[in-house]
């Protein structure tokens, strides 16, 4: 359907063509782009399973720090101890979920969950967390912020592949017709004009 016939229906219609999708409709779309997984052509695949297991990588060393500080004496600290204990675990297993799950609402979680924890850590250096001023010169301070920046950047490219997919790609089927998410499409040929 071309734009012009588009909005020639819109206009016979009246106001509720125009109408937004329905919560329904909203809450099923963002469903699926949470459920969305690596697809496209080899290499994209590649690259994006890359970017995974990277991100990954990334969210499990931040986890592994706040544990080994944990266990170097932060679990002494009130409120700030066990949120140390429960970051660790948690980093670890998000990294687990995000290589062998694969999907955009995990790489989003990831994402997340690094940057509630550079919030956390500069919040605590700057104001104070909970009774607790922390410093950048603390043990592994710098790494974790290192691994942490690393591992957004890396999940938030990794995200746009995924959101991107190849949607914009049309494939050639053996009827000579162009396949888009939309359905086929038939082969236009040049200088041919556009029904109104």
């Amino acid at each position: 359907m071309s734009t012009i016939e588009a909005r020639r229906i819109r206009r016979e219609c009246g106001p509720t063509a125009d109408a937004g999708p329905s919560p329904s409709d909203f809450v099923r779309r963002m469903i699926s782009y949470a459920l969305l997984r690596p697809s496209g052509s080899m290499a994209r695949r590649a690259a994006v399973t890359l970017g995974l297991l990277v991100g990954s990588a990334m969210l499990a060393s931040s986890g592994a720090i706040h544990l080994q500080l944990w266990a170097m004496g932060y679990r002494s600290i009130p409120t700030i101890g066990p949120l140390f204990l429960v970051q660790g675990i948690a980093g670890v297993l998000l990294a687990v979920v995000l290589v062998l799950w694969r999907r955009l609402g995990i790489v989003v979680a990831g994402a997340g969950f690094m940057v509630a924890t550079i919030g956390g850590l500069l919040v605590s250096v700057n104001f104070g967390l909970f009774g607790f001023m922390d410093t950048l010169a603390a043990p592994y301070a710098g790494l974790s912020l290192l691994f942490e920046t690393a591992g957004v950047v890396v999940l938030g490219l990794v995200g746009c592949a995924l959101v991107r997919g190849d949607s914009g790609q049309p494939t050639k089927t053996s009827s000579n017709r162009l396949e888009t998410d939309g359905g086929t499409v038939p082969p236009r040929r040049i200088g041919a004009s556009v029904p109104e």
